[in-house]
C-alpha cells in the first residue's frame, strides 16, 4: 500500500476512534446529569459509543462495497469490449483469409506480400517506412481499379506495365506504333527490353503484330525505320507499314499509339504536344480494361491492319501461324 493510502487509512481509524470516544463521553455526561446510577452511565456510554462505531463501519463497508461493484461493472464492460474487439478482428481475419483462398491469385504470393510488409516497422528509417506505405497504397488502388475493370492512368512514361504485360501475354500482342511516340524507342534501353520480351513471346507461339504509322510515304525509306522493320521481322514479329494518308477518313481521328494484349487489355500512350514530333515525350499512360473500349481498340487495329502494307511494298504473310 502506498504512503498516501496508509495515511488515509490511519486518518479514518483515528476519526472513528474519536467519534466513539466523543459519543461515549457525551452519553456519560448526560446520564450523570440525570442522576442515573454509575453502572447505567457506563453501560449506556459503552453501548451508544459501540453502536456509533458499528454504524460508522457499516457505512464505510457499504461505500466500499459500492465502489467494488462499480469497479466490477467497469471491468466487465471493458472485458466485453476487449472480447468483442478480439472476436471482431478474428472474424475479419478469417473472412480475409477466406477471400485470399478464393481469389484467382496464388495464395502463397498474397500471404508472402503480407508477411514481407510486416517486416517494415515504425522503427525503420522514416524514408523507408513512408515509401513502403505509399507503394502499398498505390498497389492497393491499382488492384482496385483493375478489379473494377475500368481505366488506370500513369502520368508519364511507364515501363513496368509495358514489360510485365508483354512477358505475361498468353495469346497475342497487337501494336500500333506512332512516329511521334516511338521515334527513339527501339534504340533505347527500355525499347531493347521491350523487343526482347516480344521476341520471346513470338518464339513461344504468341501472335505478335505491329503497324508502323508513317507521317509521310517517304518515311518508308528512312534507314532507321527499315532497320527496325527488318530486325523485328527476324524476331518473328509480323510488321506492316501504314501511311497516314492511307488511313480511311472515319478512322483518322482514332489512330493513336496503342497495344492490345490478348484482345482483353489495351495499353495507350499520349504524347506531349510539340512543334517537332521527334521531341515529343510520353505525357501519360493508360491501361484500359473496359470491355467495350477494348473491343473498339481491337476493331481499330484489325481495320488498320487490312489497309497497311509490308515494308517491301506488299502484305507480309503472318509468320507465327
Amino acid at each position: 500500500m502506498s504512503l498516501v493510502g496508509q495515511s488515509s487509512e490511519h486518518s479514518s481509524v483515528t476519526r472513528k476512534a474519536l467519534l466513539t470516544v466523543g459519543l461515549g463521553g457525551a452519553t456519560f455526561l448526560i446520564t450523570n446529569a440525570l442522576n442515573q446510577p454509575q453502572h447505567v452511565q457506563i453501560t449506556l456510554s459503552i453501548l451508544i459509543g459501540g453502536i456509533a462505531l458499528i454504524l460508522r463501519f457499516l457505512v464505510d463497508f457499504e461505500n466500499r462495497l459500492a465502489a467494488v461493484e462499480q469497479l466490477e461493472k467497469d471491468g466487465m464492460t471493458e472485458m466485453r469490449a476487449m472480447v468483442g474487439s478480439a472476436f471482431s478482428e478474428i472474424s475479419e481475419a478469417t473472412e480475409l483469409f477466406g477471400l485470399i483462398e478464393a481469389s484467382a491469385l496464388q495464395t502463397d504470393l498474397v500471404t508472402q506480400l503480407v508477411r514481407n510488409s510486416t517486416q517494415i516497422s515504425p522503427a525503420s528509417p522514416p524514408i523507408v517506412y513512408h515509401f513502403v506505405q505509399n507503394k502499398i497504397r498505390e498497389t492497393s488502388d491499382f488492384l482496385k481499379q483493375l478489379a473494377e475493370g475500368g481505366t488506370v492512368t500513369y502520368y508519364g512514361e511507364d515501363r513496368d506495365w509495358l514489360l510485365g504485360l508483354t512477358r505475361t501475354a498468353t495469346m497475342s500482342i497487337d501494336a500500333i506504333s506512332m512516329t511521334a511516340v516511338d521515334h527513339d524507342l527501339w534504340q533505347s534501353e527500355i525499347g531493347q527490353r521491350y523487343l526482347d520480351a516480344q521476341r520471346r513471346a513470338a518464339g513461344g507461339g504468341k501472335r505478335v503484330r505491329r503497324i508502323f504509322v508513317l507521317d509521310s510515304p517517304a518515311m518508308a525509306d528512312d534507314p532507321a525505320i527499315r532497320r527496325a522493320c527488318e530486325e523485328q521481322r527476324e524476331m518473328r514479329i509480323d510488321v506492316r507499314l501504314l501511311d497516314r494518308a492511307a488511313v480511311p477518313p472515319p478512322l483518322r481521328v482514332q489512330v493513336r499509339d496503342l497495344i492490345i494484349f490478348d484482345d482483353t487489355l489495351a495499353y495507350e500512350t499520349n504524347p506531349t504536344t510539340t512543334a517537332d514530333p521527334k521531341h515529343a515525350q510520353i505525357a501519360e499512360t493508360r491501361l484500359v480494361l473496359t470491355d467495350s473500349r477494348v473491343k473498339e481498340c481491337a476493331q481499330l487495329f484489325r481495320e488498320l491492319w487490312e489497309v497497311s502494307r509490308g515494308a517491301d511494298g506488299g502484305p507480309v504473310p503472318y509468320r507465327n501461324a
